[in-house]
């Protein structure tokens, strides 16, 4: 098998090449990509097995299960799980039946997230969600791997980069949402605008003024790029920014709506609580525990 050293190093010394032989394999140094394709991986089966890496799962499909197990997403998120290395654990159950496994270098990943913080948690099957766009670059990982084009070490090891950043800052609750990003200059002024002012009073008219454009072609110009309105766009911005305000115990909510340029406390819970179903004080809560 190609790069079996490289995958036994990923997912333990104990594999045995006949246990992937249902799983497309895609690796360099320090990521994996693992694929079931036409059955159940062989070292996933085992009972309470452990990995040297760090493991995600992301899960694409049986949306009804994840109602019933009450996993609420974003719409286009997928719910994924994080296993820190030597920690025993049962791989998904078969009831989620369409999973990408990614396992990325113990200190490759330390080294990533000591970048964000002091410690890196330990992770016990921790549940996070991942916008949908991750689904693109890891194919492009998976292509590039497959390909073997010149100079592909340098390539893979970019876009090892940009995954593993990706999978961290998801699991910070700050999750990359390329779809929102816009390639057209004049909405991308105005994103930027929002995010350098959020704090401020920021209206339509104004945003009006620096597009160049009347308030509907505004409007109708920034919903067509990027889904959302630019009031909408500025509401989610300003949540976002709440979220690591609440995360810090030592900042009042008052303060954290002032802050976020919410113009009352009450509007403040109100939008939060129909960004992200829970009160501001409920995800602090959430997140102490």
């Amino acid at each position: 098998m190609k790069d079996f050293n490289k995958i036994r190093s990923l997912v333990g010394d104990s594999l045995k090449e006949d246990e992937l032989q249902y799983v497309d394999c895609y690796v360099n140094d320090n990521l994996g990509l693992f694929i079931p394709s036409f059955g159940q991986c062989g070292y996933a089966a085992r009972k309470s097995h452990t990995h040297p890496s760090y493991m995600i799962i992301i899960v694409f499909s049986n949306e009804e299960l994840l109602v019933e197990r009450k996993i609420e997403l974003k719409p286009k998120h997928y719910f994924a799980t994080i296993t820190s290395p030597d920690i025993p654990h049962n791989d998904i159950d078969e009831d989620f039946n369409h999973y990408y496994c990614t396992m990325i270098d113990r200190e490759y990943f330390e080294k990533q997230y000591r970048l964000y913080s002091e410690n890196v948690p330990c992770f016990e099957q921790h549940q996070f969600s991942l916008c949908s766009d991750i689904l693109k670059t890891l194919n492009t990982f998976a292509l590039e791997y497959s390909k073997g084009m010149k100079n592909s070490d340098i390539t893979l090891g970019a876009q090892t980069t940009l995954i593993t950043h990706w999978i961290i800052r998801s699991i910070l609750g700050e999750n990359l949402d390329m779809r929102s990003v816009s390639s057209n200059y004049t909405v991308g002024r105005v994103q930027q605008y929002i995010e350098q002012h959020f704090d401020e009073n920021i209206t339509v008219k104004k945003l009006a003024q620096i597009a160049y454009m009347s308030e509907s072609s505004l409007n109708r110009l920034f919903k067509k790029e990027t889904s959302f309105t630019p009031i909408e766009y500025l509401i989610q911005t300003r949540i976002a920014k709440s979220k690591i305000l609440l995360k810090r115990k030592d900042v009042p909510i008052t303060e954290i709506s002032q802050r976020c340029g919410f113009g009352s406390n009450a509007h403040f819970t109100s939008c939060f609580k129909r960004l992200v179903n829970i009160s501001p004080s409920e995800y602090r809560d959430a997140y102490k525990e």
